[in-house]
């Protein structure tokens, strides 16, 4: 049974940007897919058939929602690289000269070193060269640094208050966006652990029940004759024949009504983490924005993400499929 990386996708999907285009909201899409079915088990072969076309044709509608988002991402790429670099020299305190000279492929070690020292002097007012001595001090002497250290900073707290209510609200902030960013992440994978877990079952029993039909019908297709059969063979292997069909019409009713169970319930967890969806965009989008500048990526893209993956189970409901006996 496939198992579903919902939330990995939604992270994986981080950097695209909003589209500014009217689309298809996911409840839509979710609207425009075939019911699931009640029962799978001697089903037409054309009712099967209208049913994987139409989840094809909205799959296909979907897809072209989604490539529009990543196409106006590969047209703003650039300005968002320049905003993630340009957001990146402000916090650390670096140039534009400084960024640029990182990101060559043949940067020596004193120019990365020299750079590194700049980052340590504006973040911690403290050079590099300093920080490795710290390093090799005894404990005694670290600990004396870093107290001394502390009443620095303390220091320059109470000559600057505002700037160090700004850095600590920021902070506060940060922490609580990735606070509930943790909280979100944990209630969405639960429920991917609980649909993991119904598909193991599913898997379980597939297992058990696959092995009891092979060797039921394993007699039983011994029998069957082709070619040239005597009357008498022809009726052995008409009888075969509908007792086979039997055993997996049998295999059938035993766990279609486990892998529709299964359907059912992805669609009611997909819908049910819809808002999830929505609020952790919103919150890696404000983090995002903080900490890289970086442009948000469109609200729905989560469930766009679910309601694909949803797509692939839904086509899984006829799995267990069998046809009318004429049909076998």
């Amino acid at each position: 049974m496939k198992s579903v990386a919902v939330f990995k996708c939604a992270v994986g999907l981080l950097f695209l940007p909003i589209l500014a285009v009217a689309q298809t909201t996911p409840e839509a899409f979710l609207a425009q897919l075939p019911a699931i079915p009640n029962t799978v088990c001697g089903v037409d072969s054309a009712v099967v058939n209208h049913f994987s076309n139409r989840i094809a044709t909205v799959q296909a509608s979907l897809q072209q929602v989604i490539d529009q988002i990543h196409a106006e991402a590969e047209s703003n790429l650039t300005k968002t690289q320049n905003n993630m670099r340009a957001t990146i020299a402000q916090q650390s305190g670096l140039s534009q000269a400084d960024m640029a000279r990182l990101e060559q492929d043949n940067v020596s070690d004193d120019e990365a070193e020299a750079v590194a020292d700049k980052v340590m002097r504006n973040t911690y007012n403290v050079s590099l060269a300093e920080m490795q001595s710290v390093s090799e001090m005894s404990e005694a002497d670290q600990e004396k640094w870093a107290q001394n250290y502390a009443n620095q900073q303390m220091k320059q707290a109470q000559e600057n208050p505002q700037q160090v209510k700004q850095k600590q609200d920021k902070n506060a902030h940060l922490y609580a966006l990735a606070k509930e960013q943790k909280e979100i992440g944990e209630r969405i994978q639960a429920k991917m652990n609980e649909l993991s877990q119904l598909a193991k079952a599913i898997e379980l029993q597939d297992t058990l029940e696959t092995r009891t039909l092979q060797q039921k019908s394993a007699p039983l297709e011994k029998q069957l004759c082709s070619g040239i059969c005597s009357p008498a063979e022809i009726a052995r292997s008409n009888a075969a024949e509908k007792q086979i069909y039997s055993l997996h019409r049998t295999y059938c009713s035993k766990l279609s009504p486990m892998q529709l169970a299964y359907v059912a319930r992805y669609l009611t967890v997909i819908k049910g983490l819809f808002p999830d969806y929505r609020r952790l965009t919103v919150v890696q989008n404000e983090l995002s924005k903080i900490n890289l500048g970086v442009e948000p990526v469109h609200p729905d893209l989560s469930c766009y993400a679910a309601v694909d993956e949803y797509m692939h189970v839904l086509a899984s409901a006829y799995n267990y499929w069998v046809a009318p006996f004429e049909q076998y």
